[in-house]
């Protein structure tokens, strides 16, 4: 079933979700009942972009922490000499924010060691943007004297990412820009932003010096072609089932 207000409803609805937020729905629609329309259709599509992202976003975790553990143990995010400030970064704010149920016998927590966490919960807790880092071509560990480069080319790729991805053609870049691409969606739609004019891509500019942006088909494309890299078969069901062709059509 979609949302669908009446006009007295529309009215009471403008003001809870707050001129400033419709603004930019009412500058492409032109009258305040058709932005709702328009915000709404926003709010359906919204939703059935995060139906097929999530489902790439768990692929994509499961398929490199498959090829991570193959490569360098099961705990392997417990491996500092591999990772990039950054990314320890994000593994140690995962692994302090990871509780634990406690003991039944005892009703004492259980204390956090690698052997009681299960790789699972790193896993799953650990936010997309450090999965994305992972692909990146690594950053800089240490300070000062004891600063030194990190290459995930060498390392995270060469050794175990690459196998997460047969589909890729093999190189990281490839599957770097399309899963930034996809995490840039992923943070518009889950801050429920518009999406009217496509999807900006943070740092990147056209000849003109305007931000470029990602058309929602694009966009749309990107999210399967990422589960295409690690599964051909699943990426055409996805693309079969997926409401967002259908949505786009329905644009008011």
């Amino acid at each position: 079933m979609q949302i669908q207000p009446t006009a007295a409803q529309s009215r009471l609805l403008e003001p809870l979700i707050s001129p400033p937020r419709l603004a930019p729905f009412l500058s492409a629609a032109g009258t305040p009942t058709a932005a709702m329309e328009l915000y709404l259709w926003n709010v359906r599509l919204s939703a059935a972009f995060g139906e097929v992202i999530a489902l790439a976003e768990v692929i994509l975790r499961n398929a490199m922490a498959e090829q991570l553990a193959a490569a360098y143990g099961a705990t392997w995010y417990a491996r500092a000499e591999l990772f990039d400030d950054r990314t320890m970064n994000g593994f140690k704010t995962t692994w302090r924010n990871i509780t634990l149920p406690a003991d039944p016998a005892t009703r004492k927590t259980v204390q956090k060691t690698l052997q009681a966490v299960p790789a699972g919960k790193i896993v799953a807790e650990s936010t997309f943007g450090c999965w994305v880092n992972l692909l990146d071509k690594g950053g800089t560990r240490g300070d000062g004297p004891y600063r030194k480069n990190v290459d995930y080319d060498s390392t995270l790729w060469r050794k175990a990412l690459h196998k997460a991805f047969p589909n890729s053609g093999g190189k990281r870049t490839t599957v770097f820009t399309t899963v930034s691409h996809v995490r840039s969606l992923r943070n518009r739609t889950a801050h429920h932003e518009p999406l009217i004019s496509g999807v900006p891509l943070p740092g990147q500019a056209d000849s003109r010096g305007r931000t470029r942006r990602l058309t929602l088909p694009e966009a749309h494309t990107n999210v399967l072609r990422l589960v295409e890299y690690i599964d051909k078969d699943v990426a055409t069901w996805l693309g079969q089932t997926s409401r967002v062709p259908e949505l786009l059509r329905a644009r008011p």
